[in-house]
Parts: C-alpha cells; sequence; structure tokens
C-alpha cells in the first residue's frame, strides 16, 4: 500500500510535475474535497456528503484538485447516485461472495445464515480477529443514509489516534470491477462504440475486466492487472475520439462521456496512498469511531484480518464501539437484517456524469505499473 504520490483534498488547483504526472501536496486541514466532498479529516467530526467516488478516485490518480469549472460541475445529486450506485455494488459483491463462501464451507443457507447472524449478534473471537465482525458493521454504517447525511457525527466515541496507525487496512475494489463488468453489457454502449469497428477494443476491455474480477475474487488486483483494464480503456478513448465524427455531437459526446466514466472507475482500482492521511494522525491523540469509518468508506478500505495481539487487542476494543454506533445511527439489527445479504439491491443508473467535467488526460494517462 506504500506509493510515492502525495496527496491533496484541500485545493482547487492541480500541481503538475516536470515528469508531467499530475501531483500534489498533502495539506491539513482537509476541507471537503473536491467540490466539496471527501474526507472531512481527524480533527473533526465527520463531514456530510462523504463522497467514496471521488475520495477512491482521486486516491488512484493521485490528483486531488480540480479546477473550479470541474468542480462546479460535480453536483449533489450525481454525487447521490454515484454512491448509491457503488454502495449497491458492494451489496451485489458480498451477496456472491456470501454464496461462494457458503459452498467452499459446505454449508447450506440457512447454515450460513445463521453463521452470518452469530458475527453480527455474538461474534467469536475468531470473528472478530478476521475482522469480519467489524467489517459487517463498516458495510453497515457505509449505507449512504448514514454517509451522505449528518449521522456519523453521532458515532462520537474515541479512538486513539496509535490504534488507528496500528489497524491493518486492506483495499476493497470489488464493487469496482463488478461495477466495471456490468457496463460491458452490450445494451449499455453507446451507438457508436457497438459498431464492428470497435470489436477488437470492446474485447480487450472485456478480456481485461474479467481477469480482474477473477483476480479480486481471489484476492487483490496486481499492479498489472489495473494497467490492463486502464490501457483497454485509454485505448478505446483514443479511438472513438479519433474516428466518431465530431460533427455528430450528440453521439460523440456520449460515446466520450461513457469512456471517462470507465476511465473514472479504473482509476478507483489503484491502490490508495493513505501514508500520509494516517500521518496527521501525528498531530492528534485521539479521534471518533465517525472520523474512522468516514477515512474507511471514502478510500474504500476494510479491516485485514489482525495478525498480532496487538492489533487483535485493538480489534476487540473497537468492536463494541462500531456496534455502539450502529446502534445509535441505524437502531439494533432486526429479522430483516438478517436476510439483507441475499436480497438483490434496488437498481441505480449508473450516474458517469461524476467524470464528465474532468479533463480526460487525467483520466486516460499511460498506465505504469512499475510506479512505486
Amino acid at each position: 500500500m506504500l506509493r510515492g504520490v502525495q496527496l491533496v483534498l484541500g485545493g482547487l488547483a492541480i500541481i503538475a510535475a516536470a515528469s508531467g504526472e499530475a501531483r500534489a501536496q498533502y495539506y491539513y486541514p482537509y476541507g471537503y474535497g473536491a467540490a466539496g466532498y471527501g474526507f472531512g479529516g481527524w480533527g473533526q467530526t465527520p463531514q456530510g456528503s462523504i463522497a467514496q467516488g471521488l475520495g477512491a478516485y482521486a486516491a488512484g490518480a493521485g490528483v486531488y484538485n480540480y479546477d473550479n469549472a470541474v468542480a462546479g460541475s460535480i453536483n449533489e445529486d450525481t454525487v447521490v447516485r454515484f454512491n448509491q450506485y457503488l454502495y449497491n455494488s458492494m451489496l451485489e459483491s458480498r451477496r456472491r461472495y456470501n454464496r461462494e463462501h457458503a459452498s467452499k464451507l459446505k454449508m447450506n443457507d440457512a447454515q450460513y445464515q445463521a453463521r452470518l447472524a452469530r458475527i453480527r449478534d455474538n461474534p467469536t473471537k475468531e470473528d472478530i480477529d478476521s475482522g469480519d465482525a467489524l467489517n459487517l458493521l463498516l458495510d453497515q454504517l457505509s449505507d449512504p443514509k448514514v454517509t451522505q447525511g449528518s449521522a456519523l457525527r453521532l458515532a462520537n466515541a474515541p479512538v486513539s489516534a496509535q490504534a488507528i496507525r496500528d489497524i491493518p487496512f486492506r483495499d476493497e475494489t470489488d464493487a469496482i470491477t463488478l461495477s466495471l463488468d456490468e457496463m460491458t453489457d452490450p445494451k449499455n454502449w453507446p451507438a457508436p462504440l457497438q459498431a464492428e469497428a470497435f470489436r477488437p477494443e470492446r474485447e480487450a476491455y472485456q478480456k481485461a475486466v474479467d481477469e480482474a474480477l477473477e483476480e479480486d475474487k481471489n484476492g487483490s488486483l496486481k499492479p498489472e492487472t489495473v494497467a490492463r483494464v486502464r490501457n483497454a480503456i485509454s485505448a478505446l478513448y483514443q479511438k472513438a475520439n479519433e474516428t466518431v465524427p465530431k460533427a455528430q455531437k450528440s453521439e460523440h459526446a456520449a460515446s466520450m462521456n461513457y469512456l471517462k466514466g470507465l476511465a473514472g472507475l479504473s482509476r478507483m482500482l489503484e491502490k490508495p496512498n493513505v501514508e500520509a492521511i494516517l500521518a496527521e494522525l501525528e498531530k492528534v491523540q485521539s479521534t471518533s469511531v465517525g472520523n474512522l469509518v468516514a477515512f474507511m468508506h471514502t478510500y474504500s478500505l476494510r479491516f485485514a484480518p489482525a495478525t498480532t495481539p496487538k492489533q487483535r487487542a485493538i480489534y476487540r476494543d473497537l468492536l463494541p464501539q462500531l456496534v455502539e454506533a450502529r446502534d445509535k445511527i441505524l437502531g439494533k439489527p432486526g429479522e430483516a437484517d438478517a436476510n439483507a445479504n441475499n436480497a438483490p439491491p434496488r437498481p441505480v443508473e449508473n450516474p458517469t456524469a461524476l467524470f464528465h467535467g474532468f479533463d480526460p488526460t487525467h483520466l486516460n494517462p499511460p498506465a505504469n505499473p512499475g510506479r512505486p
């Protein structure tokens, strides 16, 4: 998870390094991030309208500031729909994982649902140490009805800064790969991109996404896998920009905007550089459970298994605080919640408009899996 790209959430100007890469300097306080959305910082109460899409995109791209025109183009409705779409994709990925995991454990549906209920209501030490119990609570607190308002302010139980620095985080990209795969449905491609001339590029993109889906299901994505997805999208973008007649304004715009959406999502597959954000914990002694949830939600992070006595102690202290936050904000779970993992989420149109105002040079730079 170590990366050399420095972070910025607070300003509005992109700073280009001599190499031409988009880089930026990380400043504190964080503010709200691009267009008023993002992680609010460790020393504040969690901000409303936490944008998972913008946070994860920026963390992968190393670009945290956009000019006023782009910032102004990101309206509240677009952010709300995008976050809801990602949340629904996350629920679907959990549903698929649960089904496959139950099969691996040789459990029928009733047995596996009983296991989930145990993790939720009466977790064992193993459930806590594996991160499963904490991640289930994190999923509940990542619901857009929590993260897009001020509800996380209620999760004000203190958490020591040192404890957060010692938490083993892992990246969570399942919802993104699932979204990229769903957007390959033939009916989703704009008409110009369905032409026979684009068949090789479409197939290359589908192959790259299929590989990413399979790899994501079995562990973390490799940089070269992400690079193949990004390169396939860049090839589509370049060919479309050169061959779709610009005189056909609506068709050209539809194609470019669709591919900008794919490019923006693909940048969210890259591992976020969270070290600079965690380094800011040196300035505070403690923060809140709400800030921890906001941070993990914004940058698509999960609790990895605890492997040391210190990590296990942190998890066992943190679990009741997450339970208290969940019960305070959402109420104690009932029978309906026990079966929620089996219910397909309500469909939401993929609002790729979140990326339409972005400069394509920041969406489609050459992929470089060797960059530190």
